[in-house]
């Protein structure tokens, strides 16, 4: 079964977006089943799968975790006969981001709770976390920036994400992910492109980027921020970077991003970095971390 990814298009050609949304939801529940199935399954390699546009679930030295765990069902209006609590019952980790509608799914974290996992929450999420949800105190961890968290053979330090631009956005935390042989960054819907805000993460195995490039600029033919989005990535000293972020059913054309953003990105970015991988993560990848 092939990722879903819709039709080519140019930014701005969105006659047939409601076919290919509808083509996405048709074609999500054996998506999920090959995912979950792959998932599960007793390999020892490390890699991360693509639940959505910018939900990840992932095995790493032997530690089943997944951030902001999101089905496309929540976006894009399809009705969902899917068993979350039983297809994702072998998660050991739960890490939550921030709250916005495109990365904190209430009906899947509701399905989870009940399940013996533990979470990392923001502290800015505590209150309206353990609200939502029936957590024990002793599943969850409190997630402060700079603060790092051993979880059995990994260390997952979270970090002040830079998902606040002038007036705009909410408090989010990045992750760093390290584990034998591997370190990856995943610094969230970043909307503020000035690097000197992050902390030194030195050499990095990769950074998944989650694509944006100004608010309501995906109609035009240079939007706003490419340059700023493809300094700023290509900042980090990591040896490839995923983008992520891209056909999202929640958001209108304005504000979807596309392959055809990714292909202006991916340009850029080969210039000022020509060593570095720069690849799409669509959702239904599978990745090797």
């Amino acid at each position: 079964m092939p990722t879903i990814m819709p039709n080519k298009s140019q930014p701005g050609d969105f006659a047939q977006r409601n076919h290919r949304k509808q083509t996405a939801v048709n074609a999500y529940p054996q998506l999920w089943r090959r995912m979950i199935r792959d998932w599960q399954s007793d390999q020892q390699e490390n890699a991360l799968w693509m639940l959505y546009a910018a939900s990840y679930l992932a095995r790493s030295a032997g530690v089943r975790w997944a951030l902001d765990p999101f089905s496309l069902f929540t976006r894009a209006d399809g009705a969902s006969s899917l068993d979350y609590r039983a297809d994702l019952a072998p998660l050991d980790l739960v890490l939550l981001s921030h709250w916005h509608a495109d990365h904190f799914d209430t009906h899947l974290l509701t399905e989870l709770s009940a399940s013996p996992l533990t979470w990392v929450v923001p502290e800015f999420m505590l209150e309206m976390v353990t609200t939502l949800f029936p957590l024990d105190a002793d599943r969850v961890i409190i997630g402060r920036g700079g603060q790092p968290i051993q979880f059995k053979t990994m260390t997952i330090t979270p970090f002040n994400a830079l998902h606040i631009r002038g007036k705009s956005g909410v408090p989010e935390l990045g992750y760093l992910v390290e584990y034998p042989g591997g370190r990856w960054l995943f610094p969230g819907d970043t909307r503020n492109y000035d690097f000197s805000l992050l902390p030194d993460f030195g050499p990095l195995d990769g950074v998944f980027a989650h694509l944006w490039l100004g608010k309501g600029a995906a109609l035009e033919s240079e939007p706003l921020f490419l340059e700023e989005f493809c300094r700023f990535f290509t900042a980090f000293d990591a040896q490839v970077t995923f983008i992520a972020h891209m056909y999202e059913y929640g958001r209108d054309e304005k504000n979807m991003w596309t392959m055809e953003h990714f292909r202006m990105v991916q340009e850029l970015m080969k210039k000022l970095a020509p060593g570095m991988g720069i690849n799409p993560a669509l959702t239904g990848e599978k990745i090797i971390l």
